[in-house]
């Protein structure tokens, strides 16, 4: 009596533990199709998870307490060579300016992020622009620079720029992005 009460148990038992190794497996492959990619810094350093804003690959970051977004592009080696397996910080230009020397801060758009901000490269240093908690104001664009030189907005076949106002932000913030996470920056789980 007592082996057949064994023999029922173990036969009871069994199935339920290889439901359970099943269930572990299930739960393993669930997690790995679950994993998000990454980006890290050159130093190896967890910048954050690979998101997506507007059509541009980056990071949201948290800095002061404002939400941004900071985007990311290939490596580029020169103006004819791009690594695919290393990334950069993507900065956008030629920026827009209100003054006719460039010598405020470049207009900060309404689509740059949670927190309007833009990225701006000086050499290796690639600085974060965040715009204030506040609301935009309108302002002429009557410069472009590309970092090099400045000049007035140019013509698009026989259009002239416009001289309506857009909506902008002004710069409250820097944020010296390079130095808390140097390039190259790096893409993997």
């Amino acid at each position: 009596m007592r082996c057949w009460l064994l023999l029922m148990l173990a036969l009871v038992m069994s199935p339920t533990s290889l439901l359970a190794h099943a269930d572990d497996a299930q739960d393993w492959r669930r997690h790995q199709d679950h994993r998000a990619l990454e980006v890290f810094d050159a130093q190896g350093k967890l910048v954050g998870r690979l998101a997506s804003y507007h059509g541009y690959d980056g990071v949201y970051l948290s800095i002061n307490g404002a939400t941004v977004f900071a985007a990311v592009t290939w490596l580029r080696i020169d103006p004819n060579h791009i690594d695919s397996s290393k990334f950069q910080w993507w900065t956008f230009g030629p920026f827009n300016y209100s003054t006719t020397d460039c010598s405020d801060s470049p207009i900060i758009s309404p689509g740059s992020g949670p927190r309007p901000s833009i990225a701006t490269r000086t050499g290796t240093e690639v600085t974060l622009l965040i715009a204030g908690d506040t609301v935009s104001a309108p302002a002429k664009i009557v410069a472009v620079s590309d970092g090099t030189h400045c000049t007035p907005p140019p013509v698009i076949g026989h259009v002239p720029p416009s001289t309506a106002p857009v909506p902008a932000f002004r710069s409250e913030t820097t944020y010296p992005l390079s130095a808390h996470y140097p390039e190259p920056l790096t893409i993997h789980y």
